[in-house]
């Protein structure tokens, strides 16, 4: 368990130095930008995840990170500038803590696991894909579980997507449908028509 705790504490230290490296500065009640995360060279705000994450690093200790209400999201430690650190208690191994946090669109609960109300999918249909990317980040989706179908191509990798260009014109799930941290969200864009599905 402690070689475990130990490799996860080095991954993070890998996330976090990379967004130490440059991120914007709002206060805390604002949710940073995503599009001026790798730009700014400012520091971020003391209540966000990747401070606490670099200040549990600094005192050697291991960690996890975790949604801190009952939704059950997957933090996105590609985008931990999103997230705002609420809550710690003791991990599961020695000489670690469990992160608890929420994106910053939402309020810190007042104690683990505290129940919120379900999710409902944004409708992100007609906005630029930035836009409605952007907008489902800042709702608690994890990145990886976000699918973007580009022209008449598949899914489109990783590493592409600051690529892709256009207006959205088809999301899954629907509008309105609840949030559900199993299911990928999948975006089609427009490249002349709407991709098939």
């Amino acid at each position: 368990m402690k070689l475990k705790t130990l490799v996860s504490g080095v991954a993070l230290t890998i996330a976090v130095t990379a967004l130490s490296v440059g991120c914007s500065n709002q206060p805390s009640d604002e949710s940073p930008s995503t599009a001026h995360t790798a730009t700014s060279s400012a520091s971020l705000p003391p209540d966000s995840l990747p401070v606490r994450m670099k200040s549990e690093i600094k005192k050697g200790v291991g960690f996890s990170v975790r949604d801190a209400t009952d939704l059950g999201r997957t933090v996105d430690l590609q985008h931990a500038e999103l997230w705002r650190f609420c809550l710690s208690r003791k991990g599961d191994g020695p000489d670690s803590v469990d992160l608890g946090a929420v994106p910053y669109g939402e309020k810190c609960p007042t104690h683990w696991a505290a129940h919120v109300p379900t999710l409902k999918t944004p409708s992100v249909i007609g906005q630029s894909f930035e836009h409605a990317y952007d907008t489902l980040l800042k709702k608690g989706y994890n990145s990886r579980f976000i699918d973007v179908f580009y022209g008449n191509g598949g899914a489109v990798d990783q590493q592409d997507i600051p690529r892709v260009d256009g207006e959205v014109c088809k999301q899954y799930p629907q509008p309105g449908q609840p949030f559900d941290p199993s299911e990928n969200v999948k975006l089609y864009v427009a490249v002349g028509k709407c991709p098939h599905t």
